[in-house]
């Protein structure tokens, strides 16, 4: 069962493989490397203002870890179709599922990693401590997230929901226990009560699942649950077979479609804004990058990362809705409207110049709240203003004239 977990595994990766290359475009990379360019200045001025060995500095980083270690679910890869021709190999289960263990860990070995390191100097400023304690930490979050994904593995079993809660209260508060101690008596001790924990919780563990069965309906609902938040992901850069849109009737929104006169001349436009406000594909993704981006620019305040920053996510968020002047060439009755292309493209053109001119006023909301001189909040507007005018100008028709080259 090990060696089948393999093939799966290789199908998974080979069809992630293919989708993480519309993920990690030039625009993706750049919006992360503004991101993470600015957060990281930011985080390295008010670190210049603290005060040596920060009172607040080990609970705001003991908080900050335990929530990181939330982060990965174990992959199971199981399908639909496992409850009737897998169950006979229950017995066998195993190793199948020790092996989906270890490929789960690496990944929020990654993150813990990651996000470990950007609190380190946090750590350092509050304990005085050097950088090289920064093994001990990592040691001491990968064996913790271990008995993490542990305790996922035996939630898959028949059991009930009190008993799986008291063993991740457990596992809770000897976290706790490990990261407090590691922070406010000794970096080694961590790593050393994390090591307890795992051999209590592998041990046993290991034999409260040998006498219960798989709940295979619970194994299988996890992992489509899993699997669809990836999918929510990916769905943000391009189209996922695996996730329909939906179509809700929205009547309170009806308003705004009645702006739009009923002529021949706005047929398209009528259906690109109906699609648009009754469809959950674009106004979706129209809304949750119009909540990030304004987030973002709630908490900052250097002119120059606001200005990337927003002009950043307009450009994204236009780029985005692009795709929308394919929305309804499927259908057979459109190609019969006695309606010009030209007109199509002028449609197109109109709805995103409207979307990306709200997107752009609420991000000037932002911007005026959140940056302390209001030349710079208005500079920023400005450029929001002429970058909505260029982009409806001339990157749309020119995008429209290469997608139907």
């Amino acid at each position: 069962m090990s060696g089948f977990f393999g093939i799966r595994l290789s199908r998974h990766l080979k069809k992630m493989m293919k989708y993480m290359r519309y993920v990690f475009n030039d625009h993706f990379i750049l919006v992360c490397v503004f991101l993470l360019g600015g957060l990281g200045f930011y985080y390295s001025q008010v670190l210049k203002t603290l005060p040596r060995n920060f009172v607040w500095g080990r609970p705001i980083v003991v908080v900050f870890w335990l929530v990181v270690l939330q982060i990965g679910r174990i992959a199971t890869l199981a399908a639909e179709a496992d409850k009737v021709f897998i169950l006979p190999k229950e017995p066998e289960m195993n190793a199948y599922l020790n092996r989906a263990l270890r490929y789960s860990f690496w990944l929020p070995l990654v993150a813990l990693f990651l996000l470990g390191g950007m609190s380190m100097p946090l750590v350092v400023v509050s304990t005085g401590w050097a950088f090289s304690t920064f093994l001990y930490f990592i040691v001491m979050l990968g064996i913790l997230k271990s008995s993490h994904l542990r305790l996922q593995k035996y939630e898959l079993y028949q059991i009930s929901e009190r008993a799986y809660g008291q063993w991740f209260v457990l596992w809770l508060v000897t976290s706790l226990l490990a990261i407090v101690l590691s922070l406010y008596v000794l970096p080694v001790v961590g790593p050393l009560v994390a090591l307890g924990q795992a051999v209590f919780f592998y041990s046993i563990l290991n034999k409260k699942e040998q006498a219960v069965s798989l709940d295979w309906e619970n194994m299988i609902r996890k992992e489509k649950n899993r699997m669809h938040r990836i999918y929510q992901f990916i769905h943000l850069f391009t189209d996922v077979p695996e996730i329909s849109s939906s179509v809700k009737r929205r009547k309170f929104l009806d308003p705004l479609l009645s702006k739009i006169k009923k002529t021949s001349q706005n047929t398209y436009l009528y259906l690109y804004a109906r699609s648009f406000l009754r469809g959950s594909e674009y106004s979706g993704l129209f809304i949750r990058l119009v909540l990030v981006a304004g987030v973002i620019l709630f908490f900052l305040k250097e002119f120059w990362i606001s200005m990337g920053v927003s002009v950043l996510f307009v450009y994204l968020i236009g780029f985005q809705l692009i795709p929308i002047y394919t929305q309804f060439d499927y259908m057979v009755m459109t190609h019969l409207y006695p309606v010009s292309d030209k007109q199509k493209k002028q449609a197109v053109s109109t709805l995103i110049t409207v979307l990306l001119f709200v997107a752009a006023l609420l991000f000037s909301v932002f911007v005026l709240i959140a940056l302390p001189d209001l030349k710079e909040s208005l500079m920023v507007i400005g450029a929001l203003l002429v970058e909505v005018f260029l982009f409806a100008k001339f990157y749309v028709p020119y995008r429209l004239k290469k997608m139907e080259a």
